[in-house]
């Protein structure tokens, strides 16, 4: 699973487990009752359908246009149709167990479209044909440029806990501080534990070509437990997080690629159905209800109203239904309503999505795991058509106003001017949620979970468990102006420096906006030597995002575990350092770097440095190769450098943590980085050389057949150098299952001053496994991967070490390494397939070796692997 800071499926499954248990679930009944009437004439409409909005649970009138509705989760309003009559929406009050109400619908005013339908064909089919037809009218990427506030209320809770984890001392005492107050239960009728709230406001803007994307997050506040700086949280659950886009082939749900109802190929995933002509606000709409084909698939269930006179999606309701191979995720529903969006003439010119309303309900492992509801709801106004900004504006995918957090300290606990400053944020937030947050702003329930949150952080205990779980989403201990760690990197044990201890810190942005400061020390009890590392980078511009900066150290470090050839695996890197350590050298080092954007996408970084090599292995090269056995050797070298970098990635998307900044994501479109690097007899240099290297990576989406994902990697030096300043190729040795590596290679098997490497994997997620009967009761999935290399090593090259083989020099733990290379006509090639998602967790790979088979090399090995993922 690719690296990402804090990303959206970490982040909501820690939120599982800050406690261990809560309530026993317990079930309310609600009855709805009622009679349904012409709204002009009064008389009753019999078989009329009521239905629960966001929810399948429904009723039909009788002759006498009564219903009764029971259920055990109530949402906040019923939707009411009948042929002939518009569909309406009517409050209802989600507090009350029994309510009796008029209901008068209004009849339908509008003269249909016509529709073509073929013979024996379903009359939905001819519907949907026409909703991919008008895409250039309704679609709003199509629209040149827009702008629109929102307003955001996204709320975490624990829910639907086992009688075993409800007896833990911790939730035993947040329980009685929280006796004494209203209980709270979510849309099942359930209690719950509130975790969470977060409101924001926001600007957000949108350009079509080309395609930028920009949200001003201009105040949030947020009250719960604090696993993460509220300045984050505010980039992940902004306004337009959920801004899902049903008109493309695919919706992205926690990160995982579900089919669209209205999406291109909708005839192969779905069932559809025309259920009525209804009335939504002033549209009148064609209902229909989609089902997908096999459960198991990552597809939704529900309906959605598609006006007949435009065929645009006016409103949808989706659901994931609990067979579809998703992990940690009981039920997850989306509301979306849109409406149209005019020019300054008037003319509609696209449809944008008014009201988004999601709720995901999630657990974690096994029978006793807990469960959440995480809820968001957003509504968007103001919108300001085809006046896009200049291009640099977009150059931030989301800015943060240093302005932006709110005090949410209790007035009774502030004095003087932080007292005046919080009443200037209530009622700034209370003008807010009525101009945009309207019928969804702050509920009475809403201020009842704030109103618990404040009480179950006046626990002490909380605020241990707070802090654990910050250290263990982010690797760092914050403590004022210093962050302290990251941990992952604390404790090692190898056969070189015994028990490696390592503490680090750096500044936040408490202490300094510009300047950033870095250092750690290690020291290992087997070699005795004590490491460390500094580093003070100068924030120059963050809109440009330009910054320089000093580092040096001196540690211990491994042939080919550089940042391009490990592709910023840091999970590997760290466990490299565990068990034998071959191929160590110790290393000190000095460089001075600038990094600078000049337009969004493009990184440049240039850097000048030098860094020493002192192997701990049985190595020596020939000082003057020409001269054979005769010319001196040496176990060591300097390596004066100065480099340039290219870093392309149209798409990419970030956030900012303090002065950290974090990719997230890139769109899918290629991330290119190319660089040079001249190496001089400058500052003491051993060898003058070039060096180029390449790196571009991709996932590509291929419809029901799954997702692949590609790393491409190339390398050249034209000058001959000893074969530890070369390409030495990654190997993985070890029983773990590594992407982006070749898994049956011996580390530095390989070396090449000229190479090309293809990494290429595919998931089919649960194409063929959902397909099996038992098997796709287990939501397993399938992968494979080829992994190919081509490399080539001069003979000038390979002179430096054709020697014979010494006594080991003092100094060495008396390894030798054996560099081989390959031919350059026949490139190296293996192949896997696997299955993840074993106990939602596991994975295992099996990996075949296809040629360069030494006596003694293992054709196959089976390895495994740990992946978290939905």
């Amino acid at each position: 699973m690719r690296q990402l800071y804090l990303p959206r499926v970490l982040f909501l499954f820690v939120c599982l487990m800050i406690a261990s248990s809560w309530a026993k679930a317990q079930t309310t009944s609600y009855v709805v009752s009622g009679t349904v009437v012409d709204a002009k004439s009064g008389q009753v409409i019999p078989f009329a359908s009521v239905a629960l909005v966001g929810r399948n649970v429904g009723v039909t009138t009788d002759e006498n246009g009564l219903f009764t509705l029971k259920t055990t989760r109530l949402t906040d309003s019923l939707y009411v149709s009948s042929i002939g009559f518009g569909v309406k929406r009517f409050a209802i009050n989600k507090t009350k167990l029994q309510q009796s109400l008029l209901l008068q619908l209004p009849a339908a005013g509008k003269v249909l479209q016509e529709v073509i339908v073929r013979a024996g064909e379903n009359p939905a089919w001819g519907i949907l044909r026409n909703v991919r037809k008008n895409l250039d009218k309704n679609d709003r990427s199509r629209i040149r440029a827009y702008e629109y506030d929102s307003y955001s209320k996204t709320s975490l809770s624990l829910t639907h806990i086992s009688d075993k984890l409800r007896s833990n001392p911790l939730i035993k005492k947040v329980l009685s501080e929280l006796n004494q107050k209203d209980s709270v239960t979510d849309d099942l009728g359930r209690r719950i534990l509130p975790l969470m709230m977060t409101e924001s406001i926001s600007r957000f803007f949108y350009r079509e070509s080309p395609e930028r994307k920009h949200e001003d997050i201009v105040k949030t506040r947020m009250k719960g437990i604090e696993i993460v700086e509220p300045e984050v949280l505010a980039q992940f659950v902004g306004g337009n997080s959920l801004s899902y886009n049903f008109y493309q082939n695919y919706i992205r749900v926690l990160g995982k690629d579900f089919a669209s109802p209205v999406g291109a190929d909708w005839k192969g995933w779905y069932s559809m159905y025309l259920a009525d002509t209804t009335k939504i606000g002033n549209f009148v709409c064609y209902e229909i209800q989609f089902d997908p084909k096999n459960k198991q698939d990552l597809l939704f269930t529900g309906k959605m109203f598609i006006d007949t006179t435009t065929f645009a999606l006016t409103m949808i309701e989706a659901k994931v239904g609990a067979e579809a191979n998703l992990n940690y995720v009981r039920r997850l529903e989306i509301e979306q309503e849109l409406e149209p969006a005019r020019d300054s003439l008037g003319n509609n010119i696209g449809w944008m999505p008014v009201a988004m309303r999601t709720n995901a309900e999630l657990y974690g492992v096994g029978k006793n795991s807990i469960g959440a509801l995480a809820q968001q709801i957003t509504r968007n106004s103001n919108f300001l058509l085809n006046k896009p900004k200049p291009l640099a504006y977009y150059d931030r995918t989301v800015a943060v106003s240093d302005t932006a957090k709110t005090n949410t300290t209790p007035l009774e606990e502030l004095e003087g001017d932080d007292e005046e400053e919080a009443r200037k944020d209530n009622a700034y937030w209370e003008q807010k949620r009525r101009e945009l947050g309207g019928a969804d702003s702050l509920s009475v329930n809403d201020r009842k979970i704030q109103s618990q949150i404040d009480t179950i952080r006046n626990v002490p205990t909380i605020r241990t468990v707070e802090l654990l779980t910050r250290i263990a989403t982010t690797g760092w201990y914050r403590k004022g102006r210093i962050d302290w760690g990251p941990y992952p990197y604390a404790l090692a044990f190898n056969d070189i420096e015994g028990l490696r201890l390592r503490l680090g810190f750096r500044t936040n942005g408490n202490f300094s906006k510009s300047v950033v400061l870095r250092a750690y020390g290690a020291y290992g009890t087997y070699d005795g030597k004590f490491k460390w590392g500094v580093e003070s980078d100068f924030i120059l511009s963050r809109q440009k995002w330009t910054i320089m900066g000093l580092k040096a150290g001196y540690d211990l470090e491994r042939l080919g575990f550089t940042p391009e050839l490990i592709n910023g695996n840091k999970v590997f890197y760290a466990f490299s350092r565990f068990g034998r350590y071959r191929g160590g050298y110790y290393t000190s080092s000095q460089e001075v770097f600038i990094r600078h954007e000049p337009l969004k996408g493009i990184m440049l970084t240039a850097a000048i440095g030098d860094r020493t090599f002192t192997p701990t292995f049985d190595y020596e090269y020939l000082i003057d190769p020409d001269r054979g056995d005769q010319s001196p050797r040496s176990r060591t070298y300097n390596d004066a450098y100065w480099s340039a970098e290219i870093r392309l990635a149209r798409k990419e998307t970030y956030i900012m943590d303090g002065n950290e900044r974090i990719p997230i994501a890139t769109k899918r479109t290629p991330v290119l980085w190319l660089k040079y690097t001249r190496g001089g007899h400058m500052f003491g240099g051993t060898f003058a050389y070039e060096r180029y290297s390449f790196r571009a990576f991709q996932t590509l989406k291929f419809g029901k057949l799954g997702r692949s994902s590609y790393v491409l990697q190339a390398g050249y030096t034209p000058t001959r150098l000893p074969a530890v300043l070369q390409f030495t190729h990654l190997g993985n040795p070890t029983a773990f299952y590594a992407p982006n590596t070749f898994n049956r290679l011996d580390f530095f098997e390989f070396v090449s001053d000229r190479f090309l490497t293809v990494h290429w994997a595919h998931g089919f997620d649960g194409l063929l496994f959902n397909r099996i009967p038992l098997i796709k009761k287990l939501n397993w999935r399938l992968w494979t991967n080829a992994d190919v290399l081509w490399g080539a090593r001069g003979d000038q090259s390979r002179r430096y070490e054709s020697m014979p083989r010494p006594t080991p020099p003092p100094g060495s733990d008396g390894q030798y390494i054996n560099f081989g290379h390959l031919d350059p006509a026949v490139p190296y090639v293996e192949v896997g397939y696997g299955i993840s998602n074993i106990f939602k967790i596991l994975r295992l790979q099996a990996i075949h070796r296809l040629n360069y088979l030494k006596p003694g090399t293992d054709r196959f090995v089976l390895k495994f692997g740990i992946e978290v993922s939905f």
